[in-house]
């Protein structure tokens, strides 16, 4: 699947060459482009390996992995702006307006590459309303994520199936419906369990970090983060006050390496390990359900482990 990755990103810059016109913008957005493309495109791999699983074999597959790559661009820049974090990214070291104006064309054209790939009307159509109706569902899922006001378990697991979850729909379910066959639930159900394992996965590196991105310095309300301070143990009671903002940030500084040892301690690490395992064993049955993916399994698995590691 690696052999995917140059045609990608060559459909990437093509539609920017060809829909972009005014200079600065097409500056930007290849330069955007090309910091993508230095990183991962595991979306398109996963568009074209679910094509070629389901019987398609044509190259407007790449045109179509596109627009799913070029949309993920414009949700991680607006995501990076909404965090404000990710300095080092060409988008945070750009003008704001600028890069909201980028990522806002990324959006449009993201559209315009999903309908350039279909090779007929009734194609186009499905294919876009499946696009339009999944990135409702992950813009609804953003917001209550920015919100964050994420109460227990049931609540977030939503937000996780709305916010990134359906962007791994997106992705496969464009290579299934692409190769003409119809929406498919196992594939929507499995693209779902890795999205929430993967997110879970992600979790639990933010809960250890210890810097801007830290999740508990952020008082960042995940399924981790509200486990963690149930904890009744009175030497614990700090975490609790810090995160409801009874005490400041200056106060927990230095705590660092008391906060390492109480994840661990109050088994919130095993519980975020046993959690992510336990949507990726339920992604693995779904898989294993499937006959179509059984020739494609270790490379699908391949691309799919990569994104969880």
């Amino acid at each position: 699947m690696n052999d995917s990755i140059p045609l990608i990103g060559h459909q990437m810059r093509t539609m920017v060459q060809r829909f972009f016109t005014a200079e600065p913008l097409a500056r930007f957005a290849e330069l955007f482009i090309e910091d993508k493309l230095a990183e991962t495109i595991r979306f398109g791999q996963l568009t074209v390996i679910h094509y070629r699983m389901f019987g398609g074999h044509s190259d407007e597959v790449y045109e179509a992995a596109a627009a799913v790559e070029l949309f993920i661009l414009a949700s991680d820049i607006l995501d990076d702006l909404q965090d404000q974090d990710a300095p080092h990214k060409p988008w945070m070291q750009a003008p704001q307006p600028v890069a909201i104006h980028v990522a806002s064309a990324l959006l449009t054209l993201s559209q315009q590459a999903m309908l350039s790939s279909a090779p007929s009307d009734a194609m186009r159509i499905a294919l876009m309303e499946m696009m339009n109706r999944l990135l409702l569902q992950s813009a609804n899922g953003q917001m209550l994520d920015i919100m964050n006001e994420i109460v227990d378990e049931q609540s977030y697991l939503d937000m996780v199936k709305q916010k990134s979850a359906t962007l791994l729909q997106l992705a496969c379910m464009t290579g299934v419906m692409l190769a003409g066959e119809p929406w498919n639930e196992v594939v929507a159900e499995y693209a779902a369990e890795i999205g929430i394992a993967a997110q879970i996965q992600n979790d639990l590196r933010d809960l250890l970090r210890w810097d801007d991105k830290s999740d508990f310095l952020q008082r960042k309300r995940t399924l981790l983060t509200l486990y963690l301070i149930e904890s009744e143990a009175e030497a614990d009671c700090w975490i609790k006050e810090y995160f409801e903002g009874r005490i400041s940030l200056e106060d927990v500084a230095m705590k660092r390496e008391l906060f390492l040892e109480t994840c661990e301690r109050t088994g919130t690490i095993l519980y975020g390990s046993v959690m992510s395992r336990m949507h990726y064993n339920r992604f693995e049955e779904l898989v294993d359900s499937i006959q179509e993916i059984s020739p494609w399994k270790s490379t699908f698995l391949h691309i799919i482990n990569q994104r969880i590691a």
